[in-house]
């Protein structure tokens, strides 16, 4: 395989940012849906009021996530149609108060973020 093939776009990463997602959406739901394309490291559900319907999704390996964004992009889930993208920190840092998250370098207690570490598959 040659080095160019091995390359892979510099936007896609191990972190997926999924939006339009149900209010009630479970993390539960969650890996039972993106698991089938890889092992997960963590979810980050959404639950302050600005964040409510989105999700990370951290893969633990690069190829899963890609696959996941192409297969789940779009995918009619509990009624609704995904916006799947990959984690772009640059453009988080750029809008106001992180659209509520907090960045993966802080402190993981934050009031508005149910993290779910890493489940086995």
């Amino acid at each position: 395989m040659s080095s160019n093939s091995r390359r892979v776009q510099s936007e896609i990463n191990r972190i997926l940012f999924v939006k339009n997602l149900s209010y009630t959406v479970t993390s539960e739901e969650l890996y039972d849906l993106f698991g089938k394309f890889g092992a997960i490291r963590q979810i980050r559900l959404g639950n302050a009021q600005g964040t409510k319907g989105t999700a990370f999704v951290v893969y633990d390996d690069l190829q899963d996530a890609k696959m996941a964004c192409d297969k789940l992009s779009g995918f009619n889930f509990q009624s609704r149609y995904l916006v799947v993208l990959y984690h772009q920190p640059e453009k988080m840092l750029q809008t106001p108060a992180h659209n509520g998250f907090v960045p993966a370098s802080t402190e993981s207690s934050a009031r508005d973020i149910t993290s779910t570490p890493r489940r086995q598959i």
